[in-house]
């Protein structure tokens, strides 16, 4: 009797596990697949933080970019706009300026300056990268003078855009520069170019946040 029943009892257990791989394969088949992101302009879209290099003229010609590390900065880029919330303006102030103490008191009774510049994205053909044409407006400030009346002046620095910047997709890196190539003090027809200035490039280097 035993040798009966012990084909029956091997076949009914290759069913069993045969039902079972059957189970497990079309468990795996059912699993979500997580979407792939389209690339398009609005990849760019997001928070950047990195860093600021402020370049004279004169640093240009001499090939020293090195020499200034920079500074914290940073930047929201929008569908059609890049937001500073604190531009460093130092740089700009010590152009009216001489003294390093004095800067440092404008500065600090200028507060934080908040500039944003227009953009228009261009998607590369391989979809790797994103070039933008920047729209850059003039940043406009008002330094106290000082005195019994709190007299300020009206500050208008022209601002040109340098080179087209880009977005890497793979990395999240964005880089833009743009110059400041005049500043005009007062407003209306009063307004006069500062004599001596020397222009000055922004050069931002960021990375967006996850």
């Amino acid at each position: 009797m035993k040798t009966t029943y012990q084909p029956i009892a091997f076949c009914l257990s290759l069913l069993l596990m045969g039902s079972a791989f059957c189970l497990t394969s079309c468990s795996d088949d059912d699993d979500p697949v997580p979407p792939v992101e389209e690339i398009t302009t609005q990849t760019l879209y997001g928070d950047y933080a990195g860093t600021l290099n402020t370049l004279a003229a004169s640093t240009h010609e001499e090939g020293e970019e090195e020499a200034d590390k920079g500074v914290a900065i940073e930047v929201k880029a929008d569908k059609d706009t890049l937001y500073i919330d604190d531009f460093p303006i130092k740089d700009i102030v010590r152009s009216l300026v001489n003294d390093e103490t004095a800067a440092d008191q404008i500065v600090a009774a200028v507060g934080k300056v908040s500039y944003k510049m227009g953009y228009k994205p261009e998607l590369s053909a391989e979809k790797d990268s994103i070039h933008i044409e920047l729209d850059p407006k003039p940043l406009l400030l008002q330094i106290a003078l000082g005195g019994e009346e709190g007299t300020e002046l009206p500050i208008e620095v022209k601002v040109a855009s340098a080179t087209k910047g880009a977005y890497a997709v793979e990395g999240g890196k964005l880089t833009f520069r743009f110059s400041a190539d005049e500043v005009l003090l007062g407003t209306g027809d009063e307004q006069t170019a500062l004599p001596g200035f020397q222009p000055l490039t922004f050069d931002f280097d960021l990375t967006k946040k996850n």
